[in-house]
């Protein structure tokens, strides 16, 4: 069996790895005078204002299966979209999901079957016949064949968004799973404090806890409340 082609995810542009933008932000937002102070907008995080985060953004190039490709663009909000998908590109690479390798044969043959049909060859007979246009035989084709795109999302949809979605909340599909940690590998490159911050603040101790805390609601509401009147107390970040 063929060994399984990778998936490929790299970052283009990351609008602001020394947080200075942010910080400028930060400063107006709250009318403060020093705008170079960078750990501002982590306290801004912490506190739920979040507005100056989604003026930042991530520009990424990938290279995975249409299967991962719908899973971004589908249930997250990409602000730029670039892929020339199937009507215009001919596929070459089959990738089976991570959990099901065996599809690996099955697969290419479908793959092969479709550029026969985009070569002018009959899947049949081997015998030469009029090209079909990439459009039409991509029906044929495999879902999980490769694409090659590029897409953009702001801090805040990846932090909100995406990252909980694929990778910090179980049941999200292997191979998203796979390139989504890539993406988050590669964010935390760029600014490691920022982006750890954001998983404690989005991601698996915050998604348990508030599950936690729908529970303890409706089977311990005493203890519930003592709890909120203990450590819920909110405070103003003016103050």
């Amino acid at each position: 069996m063929d060994k399984r082609r990778k998936p490929q995810v790299k970052i283009l542009r990351y609008t602001d790895p020394d947080r200075l933008s942010l910080a400028k932000n930060a400063a107006v937002f709250l009318g403060k005078m020093d705008e170079e102070n960078v750990k501002r907008p982590l306290n801004m995080l912490k506190m739920g204002h979040t507005s100056v985060f989604r003026g930042e953004h991530v520009k990424f190039e990938f290279r995975t299966t249409k299967v991962v490709y719908d899973h971004l663009i589908t249930y997250t909000t990409a602000e730029v979209r670039a892929c020339g998908g199937l009507r215009a590109n001919e596929a070459h690479y089959f990738i089976p999901p991570i959990d099901a390798p065996e599809l690996q044969e099955i697969g290419q043959r479908h793959l092969d079957t479709y550029k026969m049909l985009v070569h002018g060859i009959d899947p049949e007979t081997n015998d030469p016949t009029e090209r079909m246009r990439l459009q039409t035989a991509r029906s044929v084709a495999p879902v999980s064949v490769e694409l090659h795109y590029i897409l953009q999302f702001n801090f805040l949809t990846l932090m909100e968004a995406i990252f909980p979605q694929r990778i910090w909340e179980p049941g999200a599909q292997p191979d998203t799973f796979e390139v989504v940690n890539l993406m988050w590998e590669q964010v935390r490159e760029c600014d490691t404090e920022l982006w750890d911050l954001a998983k404690d603040i989005y991601g698996p101790e915050a998604i348990a806890w508030e599950k936690a805390r729908n529970r303890l609601k409706k089977d311990d509401p005493e203890l519930f409340e003592k709890i909120m009147s203990k450590y819920g107390q909110l405070k103003s970040m003016w103050s």
